[in-house]
This record gives structure tokens, sequence and C-alpha cells, in this order.
């Protein structure tokens, strides 16, 4: 059974698409350097394809597949409609990872094209009663298969007209909705007065040549004018974005007035069959015994704390004073919060950490697995003299960020809420935030990231990271 903390099915596709991303990415990597060898022959480079051994993306052990993916489309049924399944496994065929993603996802369908077959099937259902009607004017059918079939018509029109009803409410929500309607009407009559006030300001400044008029003007429109004209374009249009031609470098503004995901529909019931990602360690075999310190006392219970319990267990080297790295990958879908770890370290410090901050990092494990393998090993490193972890940077941040419609992208969800949270002078402030080199003019945003992390350190209760 699936564990409750497990992804939703939709980011379970996320990551099955990440994951497939880089597997084909870095493989497009090491065939471009083949084919940028200039060393080589037509025939050698053939002869290096043919050596390749792609890695797998969750165990990284090569072999012929490297990674399977797979998309399997399933037809409509008598128990079931048609859906699509998506599978990713381990390319090692005799001795796989534990890399199991399996999701179903239903096929969808336009609503528009739903109602237009809904309303062929009911007109051809009331054509046929009309056609049963005229053979039994005419006595080419019995009275009794009239009424047998003008019942059987009119129940699937009742039953058909019925989920027409409610499709048709769908269509209306999305196309022609009469509250979003009335609400952009209202916007804009605010929108109007806004303006009406602010050319009153500039006819006043004009007329008096007093700048205050000027202040005001600006207040009224970054206070009032700007954030109702961001309201009037939402409610307008559902998908607004701009496309940037590569082919003539110009750049398109694209505003839908309803997006496709908003007129799709399925009858599936989605489901994420399996989930399991993040490489489980293998038990050593053949490796020598760590020291182990024992107790006097040797009775059952403090046997298995022993086992249990880190500190009654050292390696050889720490024994010697050298300290050392400990590296594990979490397992996805175990535990009491869908994340397990093996080293106890690495379980101890998950234990610690806020469960806001933990709900984060499970949706950027690579970002998780970087802060939990820092922090651990910070923490054997200097020992005594350890000052607790920070919260570092996620691998996938952009900065300096893109701008898109007025909002700043980082490329992270919780980055991104919490800036554009910010007003508009504090944001320009941090933007500030970077070292300029004077000869090369490329500009160094460690200030600006560790702003960032600060911002997030305090909105998901972490504080500092002792354990």
């Amino acid at each position: 059974m699936l564990d409750e903390e497990l992804p939703t099915v939709f980011d379970a596709l996320n990551e099955y698409f990440r994951l497939k991303g880089k597997f084909e990415n870095d493989n497009k990597v090491i065939k471009k350097k083949i084919i940028n060898n200039q060393t080589l022959s037509k025939r050698e480079k053939r002869t290096e394809f043919l050596k390749l051994r792609p890695k797998c993306v969750n165990c990284k052990r090569p072999s012929k597949l490297g990674t399977i993916f797979t998309i399997s489309f399933y037809p409509d049924n008598d128990t079931d409609n048609g859906y699509r399944k998506f599978k990713a496994s381990c390319g090692d065929l005799s001795d796989p990872c534990n890399l199991n993603i399996e999701i179903d996802i239903g096929k969808y369908e336009s609503i528009e094209q739903l109602m237009n077959d809904m309303r062929n099937d009911i007109n051809d259902s009331k054509n046929e009663i009309i056609i049963d009607k005229n053979n039994l004017l005419f006595g080419l059918v019995t009275t009794e298969t009239a009424i047998e079939n003008f019942d059987t018509n009119k129940s699937y029109i009742n039953s058909l007209t019925s989920l027409y009803e409610k499709y048709l409410d769908e269509w209306n929500k999305v196309v022609d909705n009469q509250t979003k309607n009335d609400e952009l009407e209202e916007t804009l009559i605010q929108s109007y007065q806004a303006i009406a006030e602010i050319k009153q300001c500039i006819n006043k400044m004009n007329e008096n040549n007093d700048v205050q008029f000027a202040v005001d003007a600006a207040n009224i429109y970054h206070n009032t004018l700007h954030p109702l004209l961001k309201k009037i374009r939402t409610l307008k249009y559902s998908v607004n974005y701009v496309y940037n031609d590569e082919n003539t470098d110009n750049c398109k503004l694209i505003q839908l007035k309803y997006g496709i995901n908003d007129i799709l529909v399925t009858g599936f019931n989605n489901k994420l069959v399996a989930y399991d990602i993040g490489l489980k360690a293998k038990k050593p075999q053949n490796k020598k015994p760590l020291l182990i310190i024992e107790s006097d006392e040797s009775n059952d219970k403090e046997e298995k704390e022993e086992e249990e319990e880190p500190k009654f267990k050292i390696s050889i080297k720490e024994s010697q004073n050298i300290p050392t790295k400990l590296f594990d990958e979490p397992i996805i879908g175990k535990g009491k919060d869908g994340i397990e770890w093996n080293e106890p370290k690495y379980k101890y410090l998950w234990s610690k950490l806020p469960p806001k901050l933990k709900d984060v990092f499970k949706l950027n494990i690579d970002w998780m697995k970087e802060f939990m393998n820092k922090c651990v090993n910070e923490q054997i490193k200097h020992g005594p003299n350890w000052n607790g972890c920070k919260l570092i940077t996620p691998p996938n941040i952009i900065i300096p960020p893109r701008k898109v419609n007025e909002q700043y992208d980082f490329g992270v969800t919780i980055y991104n809420t919490l800036f554009n949270k910010l007003p508009k002078s504090l944001q320009d402030t941090y933007l500030t935030f970077y070292k300029e080199d004077p000869t090369t003019k490329r500009k160094d945003y460690k200030q600006l990231e560790e702003e960032l992390n600060r911002l997030v350190e305090r909105e998901l209760d972490f504080g500092r990271g002792f354990f």
C-alpha cells in the first residue's frame, strides 16, 4: 500500500520527466564529446558509440540500457477508460537497483469535443424516435416494438442530457463565468476612477505649479491603479506569457482567455502505482567488522541498544582520531513522513528538522541530499567546535532571477513566493547585493544568496541546525 506521505500523481509525473531529461542530457553530453573529437575517423566514432554504456540515473552504474523509461497506452475496455502507463526502472536487468516509478494517467479529452459528441448522440436518438414513429404509422413495426424503442431512446436522451448540462456548467465556468465577468466589470470601473483621479492631479499640478500633485498622482498609480490593472489582466486572460522567437529575435505577447488544461477532463482515476527513488545502500560484503566498545553488562537488552545507538560503535579510523565522511541517500516512500535514511546520524538529523522544511525538501530531492550530506559531515569534521548548520542554496536556483509578468523567478518555489511578497523597494535593494569584478564585470551574488537563505530559514522555522 502506498504511504500517505508519497507525492501526488502529478508531482511523481514531474519527477519521472525530470529523471528522463537528466538521463537523456547526460547521454547527449557523452555523445557530443565523441562527435566533436576531430582525432577520430567516422569508423572510430562508430566504434566508440557501440561501446557506450549509459549510467542509471539512480545507482549510476553503467549497463546496456542505463535506465528504462517506457510509456504504454491501454485502450478503453469494459471496466476502464483508456490510460497511459509511465514506468521507470534500472537498466541493469541482472541486478537492478530499487528505482521503480509506475504511474497510470487517464486519457484527457476536451470538454468542447465531448459536448459536440453528446449533442450528435442526442440528435441521432431523436431521429430514431421519429423514424420509429413513421414506421408505426405505415405499419412497418408493431406498437410494442415502437414503444420499446421509444422508452430506450428516451431514457438514453435523459441521461445524456443530464450529463451534457454538467459539462455545460463546467464549460461556462471557464469560458463565460458570470461571476468573473461581474468582477471584471467592477474592476474596470474602479480603474477608470483611478485614471480620472490621476488626470485631475496632473491638471491641478499644471494650474498651480505644485509638484505635490505629481507625487499624489504617482501614489495613486502605484497603490491603486497598478494592482487594478494586474487584476484586470488576470480576470481577462487565464494564460499570460511572452514568447521569444529565436528565429526572428522578436518577442510576442501571448494572452488567452483560457488554457488547454482548463478545458480538459478525464473519466479515469489517475493512480500512483509505485514510487521508489533514491538509491538504497546495500549491505557491504566481506568487510572488516567495526571496532566495538562494549559495556560490562551484557544482557540481551543492552546488546540490542548497542546495535541501534551509534555512540557505542566506532570505526577503526575514528579510534585513531581521523575524521570520517558519511554519505547516505534518502529512501523515498519509507518512514513515517515518507523519507527514510540508513545512516543513524542522517536519521537523527532528519528527525530534528521542522516539518515545514521537510515538506519543501520533499519537492527538491537534490537540495535535500546536499543539505543533509553537508550538515552531517560538518558535525563530524568540527566535533565539539561545531556551530550548527546553515541552510544551503538549492542547486537549481537561478540567480540573478528571471522576471516574468512582473514576478521574479528563482527556479525554486519557496524562494519565488517569499521574494515576490516583499515590497518593491525592498526587492530592488536585495537585487543590488552583489560584488562586481572591475576587470571582467562579472557579478558575484553570494550576499544575495545568503540573505535569501535567511528569509527561507525564518519562513520554515529552521533557525540553526544543531543535532
